[in-house]
């Protein structure tokens, strides 16, 4: 039996996101200064977002060639969409960090840390249920 490519891809963006949760963030803000892990936080995001848009359109791209089932693509195209909203996100929690708006800030952050959550679980739902 051979896995399904969409499988593989939605497994690599998982474990990117639960990698980044666990290893990178918790080892940036243990390891370097509020500024500092700032400078590279700034740096990565936009890396890891467009990694995540890569691996959605490619996704959708191969489903639409040879589709499985309805709720695969709109999962996919969901997962997709919160990761574009999430590198959207970007410049408007730096601006809220930047002028100082904390309470901006942490709503901000809040709802981009969701959007992940959200896109991971939905990883998760897609790999338990197919595979």
């Amino acid at each position: 039996m051979s896995i399904h490519p969409i499988f593989i891809l939605v497994s690599i963006w998982s474990g990117v996101i639960i990698f980044f949760s666990a290893v990178v963030a918790p080892t940036v803000f243990k390891s370097l200064d509020e500024r500092e892990a700032g400078v590279f936080l700034r740096a990565f995001f936009p890396k890891y977002y467009i990694f995540g848009i890569i691996l959605g359109i490619i996704s959708i791209g191969i489903l639409m060639a040879m589709p499985i089932s309805g709720f695969l693509i709109y999962a996919v195209a969901i997962m997709t969409v919160l990761t574009i909203l999430g590198r959207m996100s970007i410049p408007i929690i730096n601006k809220a960090r930047d002028t100082g708006d904390e309470t901006a800030f942490k709503r901000y952050h809040l709802i981009s840390v969701m959007m992940n959550v959200i896109t991971l679980i939905i990883g998760v739902v897609v790999l338990g249920i197919y595979i």
